[in-house]
């Protein structure tokens, strides 16, 4: 009972917290990312995906294999991130998945948010 009380808390905290507060809005064009390959990328790409298993409450874990392509937004404070990445489930499919996140590089003052996850095609 005590673990599905914290798990309902968890939940209602993220979808209160995506709710209340959304992205600024875009200030400029998406420009391609240069060195997709950087560890920050692969950092976000991660972010949006435990984000997602934790809002579908495990159902379908994906596991990171690469981020693919790229382009960065300025927006407000921060930059959209909008990242192709190759995601393997747990039987070892790989597909297509395609992510924004809104953030701000090396704050503690702002939330990163995910604004949108969907699967793009198969590998």
């Amino acid at each position: 009972m005590r673990n599905s009380l914290i798990a309902l808390v968890v939940v209602a905290g993220i979808t209160a917290a995506a709710a209340a507060g959304s992205a600024p809005p875009a200030t400029g064009g998406w420009v391609p990312i240069a060195d997709i390959g950087s560890n920050f990328y692969r950092q976000v790409a991660n972010f949006a995906l435990v984000m997602r298993m934790l809002v579908l409450r495990g159902a379908e874990e994906l596991t990171l294999v690469e981020v693919v392509a790229g382009s960065v937004q300025p927006a407000g404070a921060g930059n959209n991130y909008r990242l192709l990445m190759r995601a393997a489930d747990g039987g070892g499919a790989v597909g297509r998945y395609e992510a924004v996140v809104w953030g701000v590089p090396r704050s503690t003052a702002w939330t990163w948010k995910v604004l949108s996850f969907r699967r793009v095609a198969g590998d």
